[in-house]
């Protein structure tokens, strides 16, 4: 597909050819664009609100793929139940000046946390943390480190601690952990190196589309580069602090049950531990990242239910 929109709007055409145009009107309606200070320097952070500082809050974060304009489909249902959203652009990604691809694990758990800080002094009420894809994992990682949410709303909640998940859904496969040793050598050496993040990731099951997969790789604000030093910190860095057979807080999982990017089989592994006794799993007839609004609608209505009744507890 040719891209009708180039460089800083270039979001538009994920919206015109599948999420809807009405969302590009709901952007500029409702759209805050903001900085934030983090560990690198400030990073951008789009805000929106329904007029309540009281109502909950939900801080939601891209993956590997994409960035927070990106995830329109995911915010605008939320703001349409009465949510405020807050999205961030993680470092290395989106609407940051810094180099595209260029960062590590343990930074986007700081980007997440100076979210939810940010996101607490605007509102009052509760706020949960979560997000999309690698957005999942990094919500729980940053939680477990610095105990810093209400509880947890994800779009697919894997372990990269998983070795299973790991060899599967790379594109070394079993070679992994045998070539740890050697990348770790080349990543002290030359760990600036950019690649097609395509080299560790295929996104070739991002969504249902070809035509969408080819397109991401086009965007100049979306995860197409990687650096060496942070595709080896997904695996190296990336341990939760806390294990999930002891986490408590109130957990929302999401899943793509025709997920062939990463198998709904790692996402359920991960609810079964969870300690947490208001914990809630919800399968969606959809791929990685879905491109049909039925989905959207049902991932707003499974948020709303599942904060409503956390609330009434």
């Amino acid at each position: 597909m040719k891209p009708i929109y180039e460089n800083d709007e270039f979001w538009k055409n994920y919206m015109i050819r599948w999420f809807g145009e009405d969302l590009i009107d709901k952007w500029y309606r409702h759209a805050e664009v903001t900085t934030i200070d983090s560990v690198r320097g400030p990073i951008s952070v789009e805000v929106y609100r329904v007029g309540n500082p009281s109502s909950p809050t939900v801080v939601f974060s891209h993956g590997i793929a994409g960035y927070a304009r990106l995830l329109l489909p995911f915010i605008i249902p939320l703001l349409e139940r009465g949510y405020n959203v807050v999205a961030p652009d993680l470092e290395g990604f989106g609407y940051n000046t810094r180099t595209k691809g260029d960062f590590c694990w343990d930074e986007h758990l700081e980007n997440l946390r100076d979210t939810v800080a940010f996101a607490r002094k605007l509102f009052a009420g509760k706020v949960f943390l979560g997000g999309g894809s690698m957005g999942g994992p990094l919500a729980y990682a940053t939680d477990a480190r610095y105990d810093c949410a209400d509880g947890l709303i994800c779009w697919c909640l894997w372990d990269f601690a998983d070795r299973e998940f790991i060899e599967d859904s790379g594109t070394m496969g079993k070679m992994t952990f045998s070539l740890m040793p050697l990348l770790r050598i080349v990543s002290f050496l030359f760990g600036k190196l950019s690649f097609k993040t395509t080299r560790f990731v295929p996104y070739r099951a991002l969504t249902a589309d070809p035509d969408f997969n080819s397109l991401i790789m086009k965007d100049p604000h979306s995860g197409n580069t990687i650096i060496l030093r942070g595709a080896l910190s997904l695996i190296i860095d990336s341990k939760p602090d806390v294990d999930h057979a002891v986490y408590e807080k109130p957990v929302l999982i999401c899943n793509p049950e025709l997920d062939e990017m990463t198998k709904s089989i790692y996402t359920k592994r991960v609810y079964e531990k969870l300690k947490s006794k208001n914990k809630r799993y919800v399968g969606f007839e959809a791929a990685h990242f879905p491109i049909d609004k039925e989905s959207y609608i049902r991932w707003g209505e499974s948020v709303d239910k599942f904060i409503t009744d956390m609330i009434l507890l």
